[in-house]
């Protein structure tokens, strides 16, 4: 019984030496450092999110993916397309491997995805805005050009009623 229990615990103790080592070899593996590496890890987990054949695999890339997105070292930042991954993962994975961190994030994206569309309405308001002022100018100068007329016009005028007394 005893030398049961002492290899239980040595066969314990490996495995999580054993987790511990695949984890962080894994997590080196998953941070590119240049643009060509974030383009490579990205068609990877494209692929793998795309065709595995294990929705939890699946689910994992389609996160993995948002995260590649959102990484501040990425050359080519992509807010619409994490919250695109990210609500893909959401579909794929059961609500109780949901994080704290990962519904913050969720709900920061789609606050931004909401701002983007505020700012583009702005815009667009602002566009409208411009070619009515831009129109309120040619009005404004056209009666320029008119009240310059009319003056001299007047002055004219002035000067013939003056010839005639």
């Amino acid at each position: 019984m005893d030398s049961f229990f002492h290899r239980l615990q040595w066969g314990c103790v490996l495995l999580l030496l054993f987790s511990m080592a695949s984890c962080s070899f894994n997590s080196a593996l998953r941070q590119p450092q240049k643009q060509k590496d974030f383009l490579k890890e990205t068609a990877q987990l494209e692929r793998t999110a795309r065709e595995d054949s294990k929705t939890s695999v699946r689910a994992q890339s389609h996160l993995q993916l948002a995260f590649l997105y959102l990484d501040h070292r990425n050359p080519q930042l992509n807010y619409p397309r994490a919250l695109q991954e990210m609500e893909s993962y959401l579909s794929l994975a059961p609500a109780k491997t949901q994080t704290d961190d990962f519904q913050n994030w969720l709900t920061v994206l789609q606050e931004i995805k909401t701002l983007h569309a505020n700012l583009e309405k702005v815009n667009e308001a602002n566009k409208s805005l411009r070619n009515e002022v831009a129109g309120y100018k040619e009005t404004n100068h056209k009666m320029r050009q008119t009240i310059e007329r009319l003056k001299s016009l007047d002055l004219q005028m002035e000067e013939k009623r003056s010839l005639m007394k």
